[in-house]
């Protein structure tokens, strides 16, 4: 199979690489926005999701002090807290 080749100047070729990197970043905002990494509080299942942890080990770390905020039923957890808490931790 033979390559295509296309010639472009060098203002065309800045262009290009301005819109990619456009492109890029938007589908990078809404993969964020879509997997809910923009909202600064989480249900129990998302911030296990997002400390990449099974729903257990995140029951375990609430033993150990991890916050959560528990309105009718539902629990939440503050990123910032999550990290903070995580740190504490470290050695």
């Amino acid at each position: 199979m033979q390559g295509l080749q296309v010639f472009l100047s060098e203002e065309q070729s800045k262009d290009l690489q301005k819109y990619v990197f456009e492109l890029t970043k938007e589908s990078i905002e809404e993969a964020k926005k879509m997997a809910g990494l923009d909202r600064p509080f989480l249900k129990q299942n998302e911030m296990a999701k997002y400390l990449g942890i099974s729903i257990n080990s995140l029951r375990k770390l609430e033993t150990y002090g991890l916050p959560s905020i528990q309105i009718d039923g539902l629990k939440f957890y503050s990123k910032e807290e999550a990290t903070k808490f995580l740190l504490s931790y470290q050695k």
